[in-house]
């Protein structure tokens, strides 16, 4: 299980975070719900150890992070941002090949079969999306923690990432989503978290 136990943060003087408690277990669907500036990204990138919390903790499994380095978290968490991480001038056959994945494994999914040969660049933005999430799934991770995963994107590439989560969590991944397109959270989520004040 992922834990955010008691987790306080500031930007400055601006209080974002105050005694957040969350827990993510493995092999379930955690919807994060809340209004914008509400804090949902941030306390993502504490999960994930891209911000520090200044105050409470995150355990994996049991085991406080507190003291622990970036890595031991990037073994078992993997992070989804809202903004792209894919370098725009590669082509997906670039990505894969070049970051140590199995070209089979993209090549056999009948969507990226498709734009294998596709420059980022030229990628929809639900096609750019997909391939973010199955990259990200297959690194095998324990815990995914997704921003804004179905955003901007049409309701068939949504259901298209909704099948990749779905396999997920039925291979014991722990899944933390926070989207404004709540409908779809809603329908796969097992436990639903609300931000407020």
């Amino acid at each position: 299980m992922l834990i955010f136990d008691s987790i306080i943060f500031s930007y400055g003087t601006k209080k974002i975070l105050n005694g957040i408690y969350l827990n993510l277990p493995k092999g379930m669907i955690v919807g994060l719900y809340g209004i914008n500036g509400s804090g949902k990204s941030t306390l993502l990138k504490i999960g994930c150890g891209h911000l520090k919390e200044n105050v409470g903790n995150v355990f994996i499994n049991e085991e406080s992070q507190y003291e622990k380095s970036l890595n031991s978290r990037f073994e078992k968490i993997a992070y989804l941002s809202q903004n792209t991480f894919l370098p725009s001038d590669l082509t997906v056959k670039e990505i894969v090949t070049k970051n140590g994945y199995t070209k089979e494994t993209f090549q056999n999914d009948s969507l990226i079969g498709k734009i294998f040969l596709n420059k980022i660049n030229s990628l929809s933005g639900g096609e750019l999306r997909y391939l973010e999430i199955k990259l990200l799934l297959e690194l095998n991770r324990e815990y995914y923690l997704l921003d804004e995963p179905f955003s901007g994107i049409e309701p068939i590439m949504i259901e298209k990432i909704i099948s990749l989560l779905l396999e997920a969590k039925s291979n014991n991944k722990g899944i933390l989503i926070t989207d404004h397109f709540y409908r779809y959270v809603k329908e796969i989520n097992d436990i639903s978290y609300i931000l407020k004040n």
